[in-house]
């Protein structure tokens, strides 16, 4: 998993409510085996016309896009950050949820309201996917996609070292908005480690533990 410290990127935004992970990755996409290839099937049924989703086994071959969608917008074209509204990722636990966002090229996610911006599994599959999730209190939230809403071509600097957001205002002035997230998943982020990279960083503890534990203890070599 790819360390996360700094960094800048194009805003875009997606100021929908209860975003299901259905509505990311559609449910008859989840039969692949790989676990690549999904940024292109991100919100497949909105981000394309009826019918012009491009095929799994084939997914460079774009469809012809949906004017109306959001995410649409010419001027967000190569973001790496986006505003989601709250309860984003709720419904099913699919972890290709996570896998279209991030390959579809994003980085960072903000959303409104501690413990509201995004569903309780969601948040877990992006912290160990190297996908940072980020709470506002719902004032910053709300300048933050007014910028965006305003000037769709801005950019910001998430630092995870410092917890800040800087917006870079289009005249040249930045404001910095401070987030929180827990400590243990900022350390795994910073380190660029997941759950199980990062246990196997005590393989031989465990190894020792397990050699010197009883035999009822330590399971029976097949």
């Amino acid at each position: 998993m790819e360390a996360f410290t700094t960094h800048r990127g194009h805003v875009a935004l997606l100021d929908w409510t209860d975003v299901n992970t259905d509505l990311i990755i559609p449910a008859r996409y989840l039969k692949r085996i790989e676990r690549t290839g999904y940024g292109p099937l991100l919100f497949a049924d909105k981000r394309y016309v009826a019918g012009g989703a491009p095929e799994v086994d084939t997914p460079e071959q774009q469809g012809a896009y949906e004017a109306t969608f959001p995410l649409n917008n010419p001027h967000f074209k190569g973001a790496s950050i986006l505003v989601v509204g709250k309860n984003f990722g709720c419904g099913s636990s699919r972890e290709h949820a996570v896998w279209a966002v991030s390959q579809a090229g994003y980085r960072v996610l903000i959303a409104p309201g501690k413990h509201e911006g995004f569903a309780d599994i969601f948040e877990q599959n992006s912290f160990n996917n190297g996908l940072l999730p980020i709470e506002l209190p719902e004032a910053d939230w709300r300048a933050i996609a007014g910028a965006v809403a305003a000037h769709p071509t801005l950019e910001a600097t998430v630092n995870l070292e410092a917890s800040t957001i800087t917006v870079h205002q289009p005249e040249g002035k930045s404001t910095s908005y401070s987030f929180e997230i827990p400590s243990e998943q900022r350390k795994r982020l910073l380190a660029g480690l997941d759950a199980i990279a990062e246990t196997l960083l005590i393989a031989d503890s465990i190894s020792r533990h397990e050699q010197s534990a009883p035999a009822w203890v330590t399971p029976a070599a097949s």
